[in-house]
């Protein structure tokens, strides 16, 4: 179905924002994006690429660009506080890239096709009838605007949809350090893999981004102040977990503490993701702690989904009503299962080994657990293009 002469507005420039652009001028449609700040940003360092989002990157023509960026993982596994392995799982685990890098190459993919942006451009809100509310005072009018404008989405609030916001007793903060010349060479023997290990309510996630950047997330409880001071605490997390000292190290003297904060997690939830000509996507409408690494993932599915409804039928409010009812099943279960593997902060360490003894091994519970990264998403043909890594174990934070 033509979609010729229609045009959209789009508060923010993350991942949904971006894959939404694409989808829709890949559709016909003109689209300009309006970002608040000066130029991409790349909270948070790196990213999981889950099989769900490759698919979505495939269908939106950049999986093979990006993952030149970035580093495919060989393994996964979790420790405890006495550093043994409580799951160990080996072979295809997915990729970990630069945000940045993402950004950039959906950006650049997005020019292409004829959208344009505009950069410190702050939306103040939405109106049903379709436009976005600028800071300037002016109004950009449009058949459909999308806010995609983050957790504290002023699309969102200007137009009454929020149910409710959940913050969740534990949080994390990001960094990027240099790769060792061990760690490098290490990745021949064991290849290249990502770590979780726990001690108490603490946790750390290391994974390579690429040959030469290493992600680290270190997560605590809210009231931890020791977990969350910037710079690092080498003395505090090393108390938690003295095998990583050196790591800790050279963290608190590589990393650039200008750019990293702790950041509670939050649960995000709407009365609905549409009103009128605006709809709102990911974080805006359904934020989520980071467990499952699907917080991203779920803003491209969405977005792509939602360029496809809009395909599907002309008239604005019937397709964004046949979107919200194909994808806000398996959106919430993912709020629901990230939130359920946080809990496991506060568990018993014997509890929490057999809860990923058990993950591992219960074909069931499994599935339920990693049915969102498996998930094929609407709008891509799996016989265009080759196959995307096979489904794995999950890659939290």
């Amino acid at each position: 179905m033509s979609t010729a002469a229609r045009h959209a507005e789009i508060a923010g420039a993350g991942f949904g924002g971006l894959v939404a652009a694409i989808a829709l001028a890949e559709r016909g449609w003109s689209v300009r994006v309006h970002e608040r700040t000066p130029m991409l940003r790349a909270e948070g360092f790196g990213i999981a690429m889950k099989p769900n989002m490759l698919k979505v990157l495939d269908a939106v023509g950049v999986r093979e660009a990006i993952l030149r960026g970035g580093m495919a993982l060989r393994r996964r596994e979790t420790r405890n506080d006495r550093n043994e392995a409580t799951m160990l799982m080996r072979g295809a685990a997915g990729h970990r890239v630069s945000r940045l890098h993402i950004a950039q190459t959906l950006a650049a993919r997005a020019a292409a096709l004829g959208v344009t942006f505009e950069w410190t451009s702050a939306v103040l809100g939405a109106d049903p009838a379709g436009a976005l509310l600028l800071d300037s005072g002016s109004r950009a009018s449009a058949d459909l605007v999308i806010g995609a404008d983050g957790i504290d989405s002023s699309v969102r609030e200007s137009l009454g949809l929020l149910s409710s916001r959940r913050h969740h007793r534990d949080g994390a903060m990001r960094v990027m350090v240099p790769r060792t010349a061990l760690e490098r060479a290490q990745d021949a023997v064991d290849g290249p893999g990502t770590c979780e290990t726990w001690s108490g309510t603490r946790r750390v996630v290391t994974s390579p981004c690429s040959e030469q950047e290493l992600y680290v997330a270190l997560s605590c409880l809210a009231a931890d102040r020791g977990g969350q001071t910037v710079p690092l605490d080498v003395e505090s997390w090393s108390g938690a977990f003295p095998w990583l000292r050196e790591l800790f190290e050279r963290i608190h003297h590589e990393a650039d503490w200008t750019q990293v904060r702790w950041v509670a997690f939050q649960t995000v939830r709407t009365s609905r993701w549409s009103r009128g000509r605006a709809a709102i996507l990911g974080d805006a409408a359904h934020a989520m702690p980071p467990n499952l690494g699907q917080g991203a993932g779920c803003a491209m599915v969405n977005a792509l989904s939602l360029a496809v409804a809009l395909e599907e039928s002309r008239d604005i409010g019937r397709a964004l009503t046949a979107w919200e009812a194909r994808e806000r099943p398996l959106t919430e279960h993912t709020q629901r299962w990230s939130e359920r593997y946080g809990q496991l902060t506060t568990w018993p360490e014997s509890l929490r080994s057999l809860a990923f003894t058990a993950l591992g091994r219960i074909g069931w519970l499994r599935r339920r657990y990693l049915r969102t990264e498996n998930h094929v998403p609407v709008g891509y043909a799996a016989a265009m293009r080759p196959a995307t890594t096979p489904p794995t174990g999950s890659d939290p934070l």
